[in-house]
């Protein structure tokens, strides 16, 4: 009955998000530099985005430490999406915006 409320508020227990298997062990350093964001904020620096079926789309590292420190619910962003199209396109995105400030930097630099 409490998740049911919790999900009107835009909570998820973190129990029920099932993660892809594309999401590999994240790195040491970006892990840390996540979790002294929260302990210096007490919030996360990432959301969580979720599609209808409760599938991780984004915010694997703030899943991890939900999980690490024991938080039951979390703040979730829902989108209608299924995973295959929105990994495709946030992909296309990060890859744009990456080629952006490469060539920034070179113009910057002169080159």
């Amino acid at each position: 009955m409490i998740d049911f409320f919790m999900k009107l508020m835009g909570y998820e227990n973190i129990n029920n998000i099932k993660i892809p298997s594309k999401y590999k062990v994240p790195g040491a350093e970006k892990l840390k530099c996540k979790m002294c964001f929260y302990q210096t904020t007490g919030e996360f620096q990432d959301k969580i985005i979720l599609n209808n079926e409760n599938v991780l789309l984004d915010g694997y590292i703030t899943f991890k430490i939900c999980k690490w420190i024991g938080i039951k619910y979390v703040k979730v962003t829902r989108i209608d999406v299924q995973p295959e199209l929105y990994f495709y396109s946030f992909r296309r995105y990060r890859l744009r915006t990456k080629e952006k400030r490469k060539n920034t930097n070179k113009k910057e630099l002169g080159v």
